[in-house]
């Protein structure tokens, strides 16, 4: 009894949810009382928990539940803990005016426990804090306030575009403001100190609005008495916390609904959207007055010395190695700081989740060349141009997001130092690391990938003996955003080797093969899969037509047919005008042997930590580019007699059917022509 005496003062507000108007009807003449009425029924959670009906259905649909709030839609809930009486009124509109019914409805009992929610008692101080509870802007700490895209990314709730340094707006009127919420009949009192900080497109709603020097806009303003707050938690959503017309917290962007990301005793972090670009949405923290935060560490020699004892042979192990994410929480997440997941996914192993991120593999060899495989699926994201979640990696081709599909690239290693931790960068139109939009400095919001680019990462963290590699990489350009994956050696080793079978490059006993029209397809670089050194990630299947329908046909008795389909891409060592020639050209000169013509094959499967092999044998016998060979080119023809070429198989996809082949021109390692085949269908 003495608890429930202790909340007959209180009056909870309506804690409202409307929902879609399933339909509209607009007419011409007004709606009548009849129209307007309402039936209402208690929850199963409580009698005091009722959920209000319209018998019809409107263009518009507004309710006073009669305690101070509203409500829209067809059906809205609301929560009343103490008995009484309450009037509640809807108001319905549709082309010939509007009309309001109302009527009483009676509240029997009290019900306390609806007042002692542990979100109340975070917000407000509870029961006993007669005088509320006060909270400021958190402005000592960075990140106090910013911006990022609405809806949120996969990667969760938190200003991802930028973030505030500590007391960045400075003079503004955000850090002199105060807040103060009470339990008691849900008062809310705004303190402006004489001004406000607000969005530059809201300044004509404030006069007097002057720029203040740290971006956006400041204005004199005085909150009105007569304040309140309310506060929605539907199910599946963020708790959504609306202050009355008039009152605001910490930056004004048009609305005044805030959704809680996080409450806790001392920390309340709120992201709400900018009314004026619906794109963007922005964030405070705040804390309670007289709260003093944690002090902000010392700041150390920059960067911190990371005694990171990592080396090239821990990368490659025995000349190739193959990583995957770590299948545990702490393995994928962003944060303030290196190592950090405080923004997401908070602590959470999202290993199960997506299935299809952590089966990728990312595979480092000696030889300086890099391979992302995605094992036939990816994790979607809108900025790739597919939709969002556990994807086949078939849906990326021709969007954006083609060139993050699985590849191969190239990388370099930097050791770490006393003062700087051993670094990775990997290059090449698409290339990555556990997450495709994440490069230094910034995330794409939208694809393709920039061409040839370079991402480094930090090894920041490795432990020998589980073989766990931690990879950092601050995507804000001011070590305030870090993105950050935990690695380890996949089990099996032999992941991520090509699965060519022969039965694949020959089909039901004959199969011809084309260059794929697309970037990538046909290039030269310093490493297997690159083609940095030429096209540099261009597409030219447009401007050699007659390269690119070439056919490359295998049989089942190890025959291998080269037919050019009556034209060939002609080049001086074959003793024609470059460009697309006539394939009757070739006849009568040093490079005849490089035409039309049947020779043999053999295939080996890949075996070890080796690559499948493909050999093509015969005078003039080659795939895709005549003047390749084991170590050189032909700078004239003819070709040698007889010549035996051997291209490694460096990926192959069951799924697309592409075949990725490369050649060593240079004998040392320093020079690959690497091609990606097709099969042709027509």
């Amino acid at each position: 009894m003495k608890k429930i005496l202790k909340y007959t003062w209180l009056l909870l507000p309506l804690l409202a949810v409307w929902s879609c108007v399933e339909e509209y009807r607009l007419e011409g003449a007004p709606p009548t009382e009849a129209d307007a009425n309402f039936s209402f029924q208690s929850t199963p959670e409580s009698d005091n928990i009722l959920r209000f009906t319209a018998d019809g259905d409107f263009f518009m649909m507004n309710w006073d539940l009669g305690n101070g709030q509203t409500g829209e839609g067809k059906t809205v809930t609301g929560t009343y803990p103490l008995a009484g009486t309450y009037t509640v009124s809807l108001t319905i509109f549709n082309s010939g005016g509007s009309v309001t019914f109302s009527r009483d409805v009676v509240i029997a009992e009290t019900d306390p426990l609806l007042l002692d929610r542990p979100i109340f008692n975070m917000l407000t101080g509870g029961v006993d804090a007669t005088e509320g509870k006060t909270w400021k802007i958190d402005a000592s700490r960075p990140g106090h306030f910013g911006v990022g895209p609405n809806p949120s990314s996969p990667a969760g709730n938190f200003p991802e575009w930028y973030q505030a340094a500590a007391f960045e707006k400075e003079g503004s009127g955000m850090y002199t403001d105060r807040y103060t919420f009470f339990l008691d009949g849900f008062r809310f009192v705004m303190e402006t100190n004489g001004f406000v900080y607000i969005n530059a497109a809201q300044g004509s709603n404030f006069p007097g609005a002057f720029d203040p020097g740290v971006g956006d806009l400041s204005a004199p303003y005085e909150a009105p008495d007569g304040l309140r707050w309310s506060l929605v938690e539907a199910e599946g959503a963020l708790p959504e916390l609306t202050i009355s017309p008039g009152g605001f917290l910490g930056y004004f962007a048009g609305g005044r609904t805030y959704q809680i990301v996080r409450l806790t005793e001392n920390e309340m972090f709120l992201r709400f959207v900018d009314q004026a670009n619906t794109d963007l949405a922005w964030y405070i923290r705040l804390i309670p007055e007289g709260f003093v935060p944690d002090p902000l560490p010392e700041p150390e020699p920059e960067p911190i010395n990371p005694d990171v004892n990592f080396t090239v042979n821990d990368l490659v192990g025995n000349g190739r190695k193959v990583w995957m994410l770590n299948p545990a929480a702490g393995a994928f997440g962003v944060g303030p700081s290196r190592g950090s997941d405080a923004f997401f996914p908070n602590g959470q192993d999202i290993s199960g989740d997506r299935p299809c991120l952590f089966n990728d593999l990312f595979i480092f060899s000696s030889n300086g060349s890099y391979v992302y495989n995605a094992q036939g699926d990816v994790f979607g994201e809108g900025y790739m141009g597919i939709s969002d979640g556990c994807q086949p990696e078939s849906s990326l081709e021709g969007t954006v997001g083609a060139a993050w599909a699985s590849g191969s690239h190239s990388y370099t290693f930097t050791p770490g130092t006393p003062t700087t931790f051993p670094k990775i960068t990997v290059t090449g139109t698409g290339a990555f690391i556990a997450l495709p939009k994440a490069y230094n400095g910034g995330e794409y919001q939208n694809g393709p990938p920039r061409q040839n680019e370079s991402v480094t990462y930090e090894i920041t963290a490795y432990d020998a003996t589980t073989g766990q590699m931690t990879l950092s990489i601050d995507i804000s350009g001011d070590g305030s955003v870090f993105w950050n994956f935990v690695l380890v050696p996949a089990a099996d080793q032999s992941l991520g080797l090509s699965e060519l079978t022969r039965n694949d490059l020959i089909g039901d006993g004959e199969k011809a093969w084309k260059l794929k029209p697309a970037a990538g397809a046909f290039g030269v670089g310093p490493v297997p899969g690159s083609d940095e050194w030429f096209p540099s990630g261009n597409d030219i299947s447009g401007d050699r037509p007659c390269l690119f329908n070439d056919r490359f046909i295998f049989n089942d008795d190890g025959t291998y047919t080269y037919d050019p389909r009556g034209d060939v891409f002609g080049e001086a060592y074959m003793g024609i005008p470059d460009g697309c020639q006539d394939a009757d050209a070739l006849v009568g000169t040093v490079g005849e042997a490089w035409g039309a013509g049947s020779h043999q094959f053999s295939f080996t499967p890949a075996s070890g930590g080796d690559n499948a092999k493909l050999s093509v044998t015969g005078t003039g016998a080659f795939i895709a580019l005549p003047k390749a060979y084991n170590g050189g080119e032909y700078q004239a023809g003819p070709p040698r007699a007889n010549e035996t070429v051997i291209y490694d198989v460096i990926s192959y996809d069951r799924t697309s059917q592409e075949l990725a082949l490369t050649i060593d021109i240079s004998g040392n390692g320093g020079v690959f022509w690497t091609f990606v085949l097709v099969p042709a269908n027509d």
